[in-house]
């Protein structure tokens, strides 16, 4: 009888970990492509910041501007995941204490 209870919570326990897995890798390679992008981002910047003083081409420092504002916008984004990611860490340690 027991066992007709337990095994189906121990099935539905090993989709959560397949399903949680593959949440895991599908962040790990979004971070992975947003790290090249920021990648680029910063080198364009690199190059073309220097030069912006130089030219009167205002299609640069639109373009300037614009990837700024892309890679501050990132920039929050990753520290609101971090945090996010740190407090949820934080609650399940919390969750382990034992009860009073």
């Amino acid at each position: 009888m027991a066992e007709a209870i337990v095994g189906p919570l121990v099935g539905k326990l090993q989709e959560m970990a397949v399903s949680e897995a593959k949440a895991l890798v599908a962040v790990n390679d979004d971070i992975r492509g947003l790290r090249d992008r920021l990648m680029w981002m910063q080198a364009f910047l690199r190059h073309a910041d220097p030069r912006r003083r130089d030219t009167s081409d205002e299609l640069i420092r639109v373009w300037l501007k614009q990837t700024r504002d892309v890679a501050f916008d990132a920039e929050d984004a990753i520290d609101d995941y971090s945090l996010k990611v740190d407090l949820s860490s934080k609650k399940l340690r919390c969750n382990d204490l034992p009860a009073r």
